[in-house]
């Protein structure tokens, strides 16, 4: 009897590892397989670039007024009073609230370096700099601005430039030329090879950031009044398509 349950028993054991061995060997051949291989596919990949231009549509003023004085407390005095006096006369010009921005505030001492070796220099008065930063929407309006802040107390105006605010439509303009010039070029080869274009199966886009044009930076005070060109713009996007041939 007890001979009889063990040969029972090692049949079992012998079916159960060549299950075992069959099921390894499935999982193998599966992993080795893998998923159907895209490559196989017949395809053809054509690159294509739009370009879309146009004028800019608003202008980015950047300036500073800067103040010196003995005492810092009374150097920011005057600035503040200064800067007041600037931004009502931005705002005169049709400049709306939410398009003024102070951009930058640096207070620092002045030193005395004309000291006999040694000596540690001292602090003869402190310096404020305090940059403003203005979006103009009228570009008819830039440079009766730009012209009149001097006079309001402006002692630097450091950059102008010129940018589409908003330029998603153009981009999509441009990508649609981009795609219709790559399916073009896809279609003249399909016609060269006597095959049919099938269903896009890839598709890769690149797109130019709009850089704004400047006009002048880090000048001084003066020059009030000379007409600023905004020029023009490009918009470029660039796209690659894979079609599937029949």
């Amino acid at each position: 009897m007890k001979e009889n349950l063990k040969n029972l028993l090692a049949v079992l054991g012998a079916i159960l590892i060549a299950g075992l061995i069959l099921l390894t060997a499935l999982e193998v051949k599966s992993r080795l397989q893998g998923p159907a291989d895209i490559t196989k596919t017949r395809s053809v990949t054509m690159s294509a670039e739009g370009k879309v231009s146009s004028k800019p549509d608003t202008a980015e003023v950047i300036f500073s007024v800067v103040s010196e004085g003995a005492k810092a407390e009374d150097v920011q005095k005057d600035n503040d009073k200064k800067i007041t006096t600037v931004l009502d006369y931005v705002k005169s010009k049709g400049i709306k609230a939410e398009d003024i921005q102070t951009s930058g505030y640096n207070l620092y001492p002045r030193y005395d370096y004309n000291k006999p070796s040694g000596e540690t220099p001292t602090i003869t008065g402190y310096i404020l700099n305090q940059r403003i930063t203005v979006k103009v929407r009228d570009l008819a309006a830039v440079s009766d601005l730009v012209g009149g802040l001097t006079a309001k107390g402006v002692n630097q105006i450091e950059n102008i430039s010129f940018y589409i605010d908003d330029p998603d439509a153009l981009k999509s303009e441009a990508r649609k030329e981009a795609v219709e010039k790559a399916k073009g070029k896809a279609e003249e080869l399909a016609r060269g090879l006597d095959v049919r274009l099938g269903r896009v199966i890839n598709f890769s886009e690149g797109a130019s950031g709009v850089i704004p044009l400047p006009y002048y930076s880090e000048r001084g005070a003066g020059g009030g009044g000379s007409p600023l060109e905004p020029g023009s713009q490009d918009i470029t996007v660039s796209v690659t398509l894979t079609f599937e041939l029949k």
